[in-house]
């Protein structure tokens, strides 16, 4: 008995026929047209690792984590995470290519403002300082921009011979007395508040087993480039870290830099725009959180002196030298709304094979089908997985279902869940609908039972959702029903 089928059809449409015979499924598409300097590494190590004591994310590889899962830079057959840069900063093609949930990368640094006192050491770094911060991330641990630290200016034991506090000019910065360093990052398309985190912060901090030698700094957001407003962040470290010791992510939530990315690692830290909602900022329109140009990166001199969002003193390792301070190497936007044209996959292809119905990884998938579900098309994957059918049971009687996966941030796409009887043309008739990015929904007068959850198997990624339809009548025996999934692309 035929139980199933999914479908998608039209000028700019595809039909995915996915037909469950019980014990014989079968799978076909038809297009309907044609077609931190290495030395310190040993001190770092020596320190081992320390206690997990809090409720938030560990340094990596933390999935499932429900507050700040950390998201991965590289992804690929070497595994989520695997960064192709070696421990001495030497590219070693491992097969990981940079996560392409990431639909763009900080277009500009609009102002650099490091604290008195960064070596000379990385001066070439700071003097083309957009290379280390625009575009992608790389787990590069010299690939950073280094915003500084400041002195204790009761203590003189790392400043240099005859630097006075009160001397704005020397090259010592002090608490107290000097700002700590900072960046501020534009982004042409803005980015919005959607499900999950919005942006990731990749600093070059270096995990010790449980713990991380990392420089942590706040994070500010801003619609036009003068009001900011400032993530509300938590540091429960209850005492002060030494120059190479390693503090507990566990403890931190909302301060950048609390995961690893260096040394063959690339984790950053996940920032949701959600927690921002209550601000007075935002509350009287100041703020946008759909519209966010900007992002500050503010470095936080750990001795206790800062506070968090809740007044605790905020500990880091401290004092730290040489680049000094919170050392940024990108910021990758996620919630930025996208279109077919400016896909960034499409990049990676010949301009030849970048329309709707090219296949060029010949996996069966047209361009068009890659876009809509969340896959690349130079990267060949069975389509049979693509729109999983099952049957499911209620109060006696079985139901056919139909799951497919659909990004939020596509705004060109109308999905149109249908079903049929007899397959012939004209027999479809549509039950649910999603369009422009909007979620699945019930077209009238028809009620299907619809689900939708997070696709990722990272728990901080939201805008990928796994869309679950239910057909609205049981099956009948020796009566077959057929359903499918209609990609358009919307004019």
């Amino acid at each position: 008995m035929d139980i199933g089928i999914l479908k998608t059809t039209g000028n700019d449409q595809y039909e995915i026929n996915s037909i469950m015979n019980c014990s014989n499924p079968l799978f076909s598409i038809a297009p309907l047209f044609p077609k931190t300097p290495i030395l310190l590494m040993t001190a770092w190590l020596a320190q081992g690792g320390v206690a997990v004591g809090g409720i938030y994310s560990k340094a990596n590889d933390d999935a499932t984590n429900p507050y700040d899962a950390p998201i991965p830079g590289w992804v690929g057959p070497a595994g989520e995470g695997a960064s192709p840069y070696d421990d001495w900063s030497e590219f070693q093609d491992n097969g990981n290519f940079i996560n392409p949930l990431f639909f763009d990368w900080a277009n500009e640094a609009v102002d650099y403002s490091p604290a008195p006192g960064v070596s000379s050491t990385w001066t070439s770094y700071i003097d083309r300082f957009d290379e280390n911060v625009i575009g992608p991330v790389s787990g590069d641990v010299f690939s950073v921009l280094p915003l500084g630290d400041l002195d204790d200016p009761s203590d003189f034991q790392y400043a240099a011979p005859g630097t006075d506090p009160n001397d704005l000019g020397d090259i010592d910065g002090f608490i107290g007395y000097d700002d700590p360093g900072e960046i501020t990052l534009y982004f042409a398309e803005p980015i919005r508040n959607l499900r999950g985190a919005d942006f990731v912060i990749y600093e070059n901090g270096n995990g010790l087993g449980t713990g991380i030698n990392a420089e942590l700094a706040f994070v500010e957001v801003s619609s036009d480039g003068v009001n900011f407003i400032r993530f509300p962040s938590i540091s429960e470290t209850p005492a002060p870290i030494s120059t190479y010791g390693s503090l507990d992510p566990t403890n931190v939530h909302n301060l950048a830099g609390k995961h690893t990315n260096a040394y063959g690692r690339s984790w950053g830290t996940p920032f949701n725009l959600n927690d921002l909602i209550l601000e007075p900022a935002v509350l009287n329109e100041t703020v946008d959180l759909d519209n966010i140009h900007y992002i500050r990166v503010v470095d936080i001199p750990g001795n206790g002196s800062f506070t968090d969002g809740q007044g605790n003193p905020i500990y880091d390792p401290w004092h730290t030298n040489g680049s000094g301070g919170f050392d940024l190497e990108a910021v990758g936007a996620i919630s930025r709304y996208m279109d077919f044209e400016n896909w960034p996959p499409l990049q990676n292809l010949d301009p030849a094979d970048q329309e709707l119905g090219d296949d060029p990884d010949e996996d069966g998938l047209p361009n068009l089908l890659e876009y809509a579900f969340a896959r690349l098309p130079n990267i060949s994957e069975s389509p049979s997985e693509l729109t999983p059918i099952s049957l499911v049971s209620d109060e006696g009687n079985e139901y056919l279902t139909i799951s497919f996966v659909r990004d939020e941030r596509l705004t060109d796409l109308t999905y149109e869940v249908q079903y049929s009887t007899d397959l012939s043309t004209g027999s479809w008739t549509t039950i649910a609908t999603a369009a422009s990015g909007g979620e699945t929904t019930p077209t009238l007068p028809y009620s299907p039972v619809i689900e939708e959850e997070s696709a990722s198997t990272i728990a901080s990624i939201g805008v990928l959702r796994k869309v679950t339809v239910r057909d609205i009548a049981p099956l009948e025996p020796s009566k077959p029903r057929f359903l499918r999934i209609k990609v358009s692309p919307l004019p």
